[in-house]
């Protein structure tokens, strides 16, 4: 229940650069609940995305606002590295890829 609404809020942020959420976009990788701590594995498109910031902010905020959520880390990996291959079906004909 829970990771079913972290996913729904995680699907409200937007990547500026794409305007695709960043669970279409493919850029979540993993999800981990542990009492009141979510641990959000995750990349971006590109190593010099200069949204990065800003999203991982969103990120923080919108899931410590959940009832039930005191603390969001999340954990920027390179690897593995995100492709196009990583996006929704929905986010690929979004994009007309």
């Amino acid at each position: 229940m829970m990771l079913e609404k972290i996913n729904q809020t995680l699907s409200t942020i937007i990547d500026p650069d794409m305007q695709i959420d960043i669970v279409n976009l493919g850029l979540i990788y993993n999800i981990e609940v542990t009492k009141t701590t979510c641990m959000i594995t995750m990349t971006m498109p590109t190593r010099s995305c200069q949204y990065g910031e800003s999203i991982v902010s969103k990120i923080k905020k919108a899931i410590e606002d959940l009832d039930g959520i005191t603390t969001c880390n999340i954990n920027l990996v390179w690897d593995p590295i995100w492709t196009k291959d990583k996006m929704s079906k929905l986010a690929r004909l979004s994009l007309g890829v």
